[in-house]
């Protein structure tokens, strides 16, 4: 992967494939990602090891690994969740259009060798 997933840059990477998705998993991750001790930083927040990121921080890995075009068990799930939040207007409409802008462009420079 082209990012640590411990420490996942805001912005995503240029090779994310899927941006508005990486930034509703960074979203998450932030939420819930681990202190210095370990645990996750909402109080309360249980988890089985804390050498481990709790359960909302591992699918938040999941879902920036997604974005970027990895499968993982929680691929379609997110994909889901974005496209739903899309049609109910939880996603700014020009985010989306500047994606599909974003993703059309890197195709045809993919392409075109670029």
């Amino acid at each position: 992967m082209f990012f640590d997933v411990e420490n996942p840059p805001i912005e995503p990477p240029a090779e994310c494939q899927r941006r508005l998705l990486w930034r509703l998993a960074r979203a998450l991750w932030e939420a819930h990602r681990p202190d210095s001790a370990g645990f996750c930083v909402v109080a309360g927040c249980w988890h089985e090891n804390h050498r481990h990121p709790c359960r909302l921080a591992q699918l938040a890995q999941e879902g920036m690994r997604t974005a970027c075009g990895e499968t993982t068990p929680a691929s379609p799930p997110w994909i889901a969740v974005t496209r739903q939040r899309l049609t109910a207007g939880d996603i700014d409409p020009v985010d989306a259009v500047a994606e599909l802008l974003w993703r059309h462009r890197h195709r045809h420079s993919r392409r075109a060798g670029r």
